[in-house]
């Protein structure tokens, strides 16, 4: 049906060609349809309309609201061709005006490019001089922004709350370090609790690096062991691994126990030794980190476990994993397996 044969319902007072001029000069997308279910055909499409979905009048007018998509659409185009059905049978069924819900389609941009757009319509009878509805009108509107923003207000939210509850664990890590933490003069648990604590906070940047995402395991290691010995005497090595956030500070602390007793006791305390560090995954998401120390002289086990050992288990434990240790006269060999949750 062409727009010349459009009956407009109106004033006796106002021209038909003034409803018209009305509907086709409105900047929100109008569409006019019959009420003929379940063809519903397009018999009035304005710009604003044909413009928002790259399209023109004369390739809508006169056919079903339903013929212009793909007889098999992909579940996103079926989806909203399914909303749009069921909102125009509302509206037959009930009388009254029916808002649509939101549904996303795809669409060409002003460059071309294909972009994902999100559309909702309100669907408005219009009824014939005996009553029965005659035609619906379909004002179209673009929420794209609406629904990015309100994405964006919701992934904050998150951030905001995944920001909380890092900073209360870690603040109850720091009152237990600070609580359990032994020295035998001031200056020697003042210098203790710095270093867990420096230890906490490279986890903590490490982390936002990333987005509170997880965190590079070779960004852990060099950041636990960069600061302590030179890096001549260091062999890092290993694939590129990311750690979950939840294993990010246990991994990070393990490494700062483990340095700072080769900087004391092992092979970091004198000339001439060296550390090796080395991960790897083996089979399923389990990772291993081989510790391997090595002296210029030949060094004794520990007679008794100290603290940073037993904060060791304690953070293997979180890991859900193991460290088993060997002490050849050559220095420390501890060999740390735990699974990925991710």
């Amino acid at each position: 049906m062409s727009r010349s044969k459009v009956s407009w319902d109106r004033p006796h007072s106002v021209g038909d060609d003034v409803f018209r001029a009305v509907f086709e000069s409105s900047p929100r997308p109008l569409l006019l349809m019959a009420a003929d279910p379940p063809r519903f055909t397009m018999v009035a499409v304005n710009g604003a309309h044909a413009r928002a979905f790259s399209t023109t009048r004369e390739a809508l007018e006169g056919r079903g609201v339903f013929d212009v998509f793909p007889a098999d659409p992909e579940p996103t185009v079926a989806r909203f061709v399914e909303a749009i059905r069921a909102s125009l049978m509302r509206v037959m069924d009930s009388g009254d005006v029916d808002q649509m819900p939101i549904g996303r389609l795809t669409a060409p941009s002003r460059t071309g490019e294909l972009v994902d757009r999100y559309w909702t319509a309100t669907h408005t009878p219009i009824r014939a001089a005996d009553g029965a509805i005659s035609h619906i009108v379909s004002a179209t509107q673009d929420v794209t922004g609406e629904v990015h923003e309100r994405r964006s207000e919701a992934a904050r939210d998150l951030l905001i709350r995944e920001v909380d509850h890092r900073a209360r664990n870690a603040l109850t890590v720091v009152q237990s370090l600070v609580r359990l933490s032994r020295a035998e003069t001031l200056d020697d648990f003042r210098e203790v609790i710095e270093g867990r604590i420096c230890s906490l906070a490279r986890a903590q940047t490490s982390l936002a690096a990333r987005k509170w995402e997880g965190a590079f395991l070779d960004d852990i290691v060099g950041g636990a062991l960069s600061a302590i010995t030179t890096p001549e005497r260091l062999t890092i090595g290993g694939p590129r691994l990311v750690l979950p956030p939840d294993h990010v500070q246990a991994v990070s602390m393990i490494l700062h126990e483990l340095a700072t007793n080769a900087v004391k006791h092992g092979a970091l305390a004198e000339a001439g030794g060296a550390l090796s560090v080395t991960w790897s995954r083996t089979e399923g998401r389990t990772v291993r980190i081989d510790w391997r120390e090595q002296t210029a002289a030949p060094i004794a086990p520990p007679r008794a476990p100290g603290f940073g050992s037993r904060l060791i288990a304690q953070l293997i434990a979180q890991l859900r994993g193991h460290i088993a240790y060997d002490w050849p006269v050559t220095g420390l060999v501890a060999r740390i397996e735990f699974q990925r949750t991710r």
